[in-house]
């Protein structure tokens, strides 16, 4: 999944915003979690920076600060210059690979100590280049310690390769005195002095190696930290003022997943107390959700609580994109996309109505048109995890703080108010919002405050969407769309299966095909083949 912009003034924290487009397999190689991996890509990139740049400012600020009288007449070593812009350019390269993220993340960590090894033998040489052996003796390469220090800190890996590549790095010292020697016809090291020489760095070596690992298992343990049931988390996708989205996997199973984070306090939960009710709301609404049947609405496979007090919702993996996204990518859509999709988000509502539940936040970021098996525009409804039983209204003792739910741009004014008599005629007016933005691109009431939006939702009547599109608007949907706006409730449709039905009289429920669906994915969203190619790689390893 992909995370989302917010925006505002429709967009609030906490939202499920995430597009699912590749579905992947952690490695057995690194058990690092993904983004952590990211990381350490990104530090490999600026280390690369920084000793290009620290090659050049040694070797001209080393220069700067000899009197020029010092410096006439002396030469520096060809051997010596080559070495120097070899590590500038290899450190370039390394700083451009990175952060240009063509390469998997793992290789390029493999990549690293191949880098490291370079790098030792590039300052190696300019250490030993024009250097006589007996000065070597006394003041040994310490430049490759430090350089190992840093790579071995920088760079994880696995334990084998970490100890290869430092050790190696290491052996520098001697191979490239030998180099020097031999260039500059001094006479062979006796073999004590190559010990001399080396034995500093190995001890370094080993001593970063060790240290490595405390860094490297700190990291396995956050790995394992993030294992929730039979879950384990991959990929941060999104993060927002309700808590964190995650991409999953399932330790056993081959099927992908999405976990929501949500912490307590979000939920008005400020002491036991109130932790003890947030805790019985959300295992009973996370039951009734995982009642809901309806295609439509995103299948929750699982829930809990973490060792921290957060409560997790296990849901399924989408790859599509959000109504929110879609216009804002890609212009207001036509009258009969609006329609299919209204019917859908109906759908689901009706049967979460039915079932006494009021969802409370419907927005186009809830709202995802996907790639459903082989269907096109396929509707699901997002973020059921703030869903409120209808009869909670009138207990308080559930409530916590009373605190409003939703979004403001979308909020129906008996929400925005606080009465307590809400229903779900509630959802039905963001269902008339969702419509209006599909339909024009534009929030029903722009205001620069989200008081403003508020006292707008309640007090004054909205501009019909006819008149702030280019758009053919069917006077049918728009008299669907102004009637779900109406303030009191009792004007608005009766239920979700209402809407439906008057949905259905304006004759375009049909007009768009999932021919003319999948065209504009083809068109609009090419990365699609690149999913499926994926799709099929992952299912013939696990079939394997």
């Amino acid at each position: 999944m992909r995370a989302q912009k917010d925006t505002a003034p429709s967009a609030e924290p906490g939202e499920f915003r995430a597009i699912a487009r590749h579905v992947t397999t952690s490695s057995k190689r690194y058990p690092l979690p993904s983004d952590l991996i990211d990381k350490a890509v990104m530090r490999l990139g600026i280390l690369g920076l920084l000793s290009a740049v620290a090659h050049i400012s040694i070797h001209y600020g080393v220069r700067l600060m000899i009197p020029a009288a010092l410096l006439q007449g002396t030469s520096v070593p060809t051997a010596y210059m080559y070495a120097l812009w070899a590590a500038v350019a290899s450190g370039l390269v390394i700083f451009g690979v990175a952060f240009s993220r063509k390469l998997k993340p793992q290789l390029m960590l493999d990549i690293g100590l191949i880098f490291e090894v370079i790098g030792a033998f590039l300052i190696g040489v300019q250490d030993t280049i024009g250097t006589p052996p007996e000065i070597l003796m006394q003041i040994g390469l310490p430049t490759i310690s430090v350089w190992i220090v840093f790579c071995v800190l920088v760079v994880p890996n696995s334990l084998g390769k970490t100890t290869l590549a430092a050790l190696t790095s290491a052996m520098m010292g001697p191979v490239t005195l030998a180099i020097a020697s031999y260039s500059n016809n001094y006479p062979a090291p006796a073999p004590f002095v190559f010990m001399i020489v080396s034995f500093p760095n190995l001890v370094i070596a080993v001593l970063a190696i060790i240290l490595s690992r405390f860094i490297y298992n700190l990291g396995a343990d956050v790995s394992k930290a993030r294992e929730m049931g039979s879950y384990k988390l991959v990929e941060l996708l999104g993060r927002g003022g309700m808590g964190e989205v995650w991409r999953a996997q399932h330790r056993m199973l081959a099927r992908p997943a999405a976990i929501k984070l949500i912490q307590p306090e979000v939920l008005g939960a400020n002491d036991s107390q109130g932790r003890a009710i947030v805790k019985l709301r959300f295992e009973r609404e996370a039951q009734a959700t995982a009642m809901l049947s309806s295609p439509h609405t995103i299948h929750l496979y699982d829930f809990g609580m973490t060792d921290d007090g957060a409560f997790y919702y296990v849901m399924e993996l989408l790859h599509g994109i959000d109504l929110d996204t879609l216009v804002k990518k890609y212009g207001p859509v036509s009258a009969e996309r609006t329609i299919h999709f209204i019917l859908q988000i109906c759908s689901s509502l009706e049967e979460a109505h039915r079932s006494g539940l009021v969802h409370r936040d419907i927005k186009p970021a809830n709202i995802y048109s996907c790639r459903y098996g082989l269907e096109y525009d396929f509707v699901k409804v997002l973020d059921f995890g703030v869903v409120k039983s209808i009869e909670e209204f009138e207990r308080t003792q559930l409530t916590g703080t009373g605190a409003t739910a939703g979004t403001p741009s979308f909020m129906a004014p008996e929400t925005a108010l606080g009465k307590k008599d809400i229903d779900g005629r509630a959802d039905i007016y963001a269902v008339g919002c969702v419509g209006y933005w599909l339909l024009t691109g534009r929030l029903v009431f722009e205001e620069d405050t989200l008081i403003a939006t508020i006292l707008a939702h309640a007090q004054t009547a909205p501009v019909p969407p006819s008149q702030r599109t280019e758009l053919e608007v069917p006077p049918a949907l728009e008299r669907l769309i102004l009637s779900c706006l109406e303030k009191d409730p009792q004007r608005r449709p009766s239920s979700a299966a209402e809407v439906i039905r008057l949905v259905s009289r304006c004759g375009l429920n049909d007009s768009w095909t999932q021919e003319r669906a999948e065209r504009w994915w083809r068109t609009h969203a090419p990365e699609d083949a690149e999913h499926e190619r994926e799709t099929r790689m992952v299912e013939r390893a696990v079939s394997s």
